[in-house]
Order: structure tokens, then C-alpha cells, then sequence
């Protein structure tokens, strides 16, 4: 890795943008990485309310070499670039935002790419020829997974949400390749799936779980929920004890943020072990935030 293009003089300031906060691990991975490359700077999170984009992209902005964007802001923002690459355009989410020599500001998508690179870390075995693939969820995350998986050339992909509207929406997004399935008749699909990947919010940290009967899956259907807090949810509890392969949603999280780099620095980050153990013990012990931060600040 170089890191000869970088001025590693100057102070950088990067962030989180979105409302609320208090659930991400993005400082963590992020300033861990700048101690590690002996890049000077902070990556802080930035709460900012809708109405308060306007304001914080005209006052604020020329100070960062760049921001991640989350809930609720991934479509807020589109308004403020001055490019958009064409993962954000398809998918209909901004995720990363770099600042150029130029002052322009340029809005892409590494949720999709950073899904796949995470999936294929974890499970490289995974072929996608033939493969039936399940998703449950029509949101933002929903959408990168779908694009993620179409340059993969997968040939048939089912989605079901709780929302008929949605629904149809991003199937007339995506030009009707996706095959939608209502949300009560999902079951009989999940059984004939060989990928079944939760993109939901269900089974996140003080929401309900996702009502599904593990004990229909395919014998070989391998398992994945995007929620990463908890570490494992009662999806993925119920399908290793099944045997299932499983993934919960820290790959993506890692990985998304390493191609993050990749547009403000040109460098590629190692996704070793250290932030893996660091963003799971946040999770599992709430009360050990402040002395992580401390650590890599």
C-alpha cells in the first residue's frame, strides 16, 4: 500500500453524516485506520438534522476531505453534489462523499461493492451460477445488495416487503428483473432459496425480529442478516444451529468503509482482525465505547 499521494503533514477531517448517532461504529473503524497509516485528523460523527443539510453544506463542508452519509440523509444529500457516480444514480443512495482539489463534491455508493467484497472475504466459496437468492426488505440496503448481485449476473432474484408500495417501486427501478413475492406468501419462496439475506431493520436492537420459520430453509441455503447489532440475531442464532453458513452485517459494514478510502486517499485499507474485535465488543458491552475511542484517538 502507498501512501505517497497523501500529505501526511496535513490535518484531515472526515465524518459520519446522519440522525441520530448513537448506533454507529464508523469512528471506530475510521480513526483506527488513520492511527494505523499515521494519517493526522479525525473522523467524528456528525448529528445533523434534514432541515439543517442546507446550512451544514454551505458553512461547513470545505473543511472535510470527505463524509460517509447514513439514516436519513443517503437521498437528502443527492441535492448538494456536484456529481454522482453511476452505482449512486442506479441504486438511488449516496453513502460517501469526497471533496476534490476542486471544491466539488461527488456523491458515489460503496454499500454495494462493500457487500460483495465482504461476502466473498467470508464466504469465497460462494458461486451465484443457478443460484435462487432471497431478500427481504425494499429499502436503501436492499437496493445496493440487488446491484451488488446483478453485475454478478445473477439470474434470479426474489424480493418480499411488508409494504405492497415499495414493492413496486423498486421493482420498476430495476426494470423488472426482480421477482416480487408478498410478504404472506414469502414462506414457499425462502424454501426454494440458496441465498436468503435479511435487509430489513428486523432483529436489530430493540426492534421485533424477523418472523421467519428457519426450519423451512434449504439444507445448503446460505444465511445472511445485514443487522450487525446484535452480533447475532435470532435469524442467524437459528440458522447455525440448523448448520446453515451464516454472515451477519459487519463485512459490509468494514468493507464499504475500506472503498471509502479508496475515494478520499486512493489507498485501500487492511480489514484485518483489530476493528472486527473492537465494533463486536462496542456491541456486546455498550459501556466500553469511551475507552475504545480513547484508545485510537
Amino acid at each position: 500500500m502507498s501512501l505517497q499521494n497523501i500529505d501526511l503533514n496535513k490535518n484531515f477531517q472526515l465524518g459520519v453524516l446522519g440522525y441520530p448517532l448513537s448506533h454507529t461504529l464508523s469512528p471506530i473503524i475510521h480513526n483506527y485506520w488513520m492511527q494505523k497509516y499515521q494519517i493526522k485528523g479525525s473522523y467524528n460523527s456528525l448529528e445533523i438534522q434534514t432541515n439543517d443539510l442546507t446550512t451544514f453544506f454551505k458553512d461547513n463542508i470545505s473543511k472535510f476531505k470527505g463524509l460517509n452519509v447514513t439514516i436519513p440523509h443517503k437521498i437528502n444529500v443527492f441535492e448538494f453534489m456536484d456529481e454522482i457516480d453511476n452505482s449512486a444514480k442506479v441504486i438511488g443512495a449516496i453513502n460517501c462523499i469526497s471533496i476534490n482539489n476542486e471544491g466539488k463534491l461527488v456523491g458515489a455508493n460503496t454499500d454495494a461493492a462493500g457487500f460483495m467484497s465482504g461476502l466473498r472475504k467470508f464466504i469465497p466459496e460462494i458461486g451465484f451460477d443457478n443460484s435462487n437468492i432471497m431478500i427481504i426488505g425494499a429499502g436503501g440496503a436492499s437496493r445496493a445488495v440487488i446491484y451488488s448481485l446483478l453485475l454478478e449476473s445473477v439470474k434470479k432474484i426474489s424480493i418480499s416487503n411488508r409494504s405492497r408500495d415499495r414493492l413496486k417501486v423498486i421493482g420498476r427501478d430495476f426494470n423488472g428483473v426482480l421477482n416480487p413475492v408478498d410478504w404472506d406468501q414469502k414462506s414457499k419462496e425462502i424454501s426454494n432459496a440458496d441465498i436468503i439475506i435479511n435487509c430489513t431493520s428486523l432483529g436489530m436492537l430493540g426492534n421485533d425480529s424477523l418472523d421467519i420459520d428457519v426450519s423451512s430453509f434449504n439444507e445448503n441455503a446460505i444465511v445472511i442478516d445485514l443487522v450487525y447489532n446484535p452480533i447475532e440475531t435470532e435469524l442467524i442464532k437459528s440458522a447455525k444451529k440448523r448448520g446453515h453458513r451464516v454472515l451477519n452485517g459487519l463485512p459490509m459494514l468494514l468493507h464499504q468503509a475500506a472503498l471509502s478510502w479508496k475515494i478520499w486517499f486512493d489507498i485501500l485499507p487492511d480489514i484485518d482482525n483489530e476493528p472486527v474485535i473492537w465494533c463486536a465488543s462496542v456491541i456486546s458491552s455498550p459501556n466500553i465505547v469511551e475507552p475504545v475511542a480513547n484508545a485510537i484517538d
